[in-house]
């Protein structure tokens, strides 16, 4: 030391500094805090932006195959439509585009798998019952288990009828 007497504001001062330290060093914490919050937001946001886009293309496929049937409920006559095969599988690209047309092994390439059938409910005359389910595919596998929408997914139901 200098020999010089050391006045009250310069002690007052050093005690301040502590304190500025300890103010920085809780605000840092809590914009760490914050910003690790703010990721894992925009992790969620980016996973139910993913899924809605999966959904809307599914829905759009689904419907596209309500609005081929009721055609073919047009020209060929609703009922005509109506076959023992039961619910049909068909595996579509990015695009909607056919990949395949059968159960087993999903063809390269497919993003999305559609199941329908078409039904005739008992007591009806020239109406039957359309459903459709979309559901994309993970990891190449289909995923539409026994009817069961997934989250990004769809289902539409409907009946057709024709004159």
């Amino acid at each position: 030391m200098s020999g010089r007497p050391v006045s009250r504001n310069a002690q007052a001062s050093s005690s301040d500094a502590g304190l500025a330290l300890l103010e920085v060093v809780i605000s840092v914490g809590l914009l760490v805090t914050l910003a690790a919050g703010l990721v894992q937001l925009f992790a969620m946001s980016a996973q139910s932006m993913v899924r809605a886009r999966h959904r809307t293309s599914a829905l759009i496929l689904a419907v596209a195959k309500v609005e081929q049937i009721r055609v073919a409920a047009l020209t060929q006559g609703a009922v005509g439509l109506v076959g023992p095969a039961g619910p049909q599988t068909e595996y579509l690209d990015p695009e909607g585009r056919l990949m395949g047309s059968h159960v087993g092994a999903v063809p390269t390439g497919s993003r999305y798998e559609r199941v329908w059938l078409v039904d005739q409910p008992p007591g009806t005359f020239g109406v039957v019952r359309v459903q459709v389910l979309v559901a994309p595919i993970q990891a190449g596998v289909a995923v539409v288990p026994d009817g069961v929408v997934p989250l990004d997914g769809a289902r539409v139901r409907t009946l057709v009828w024709s004159p």
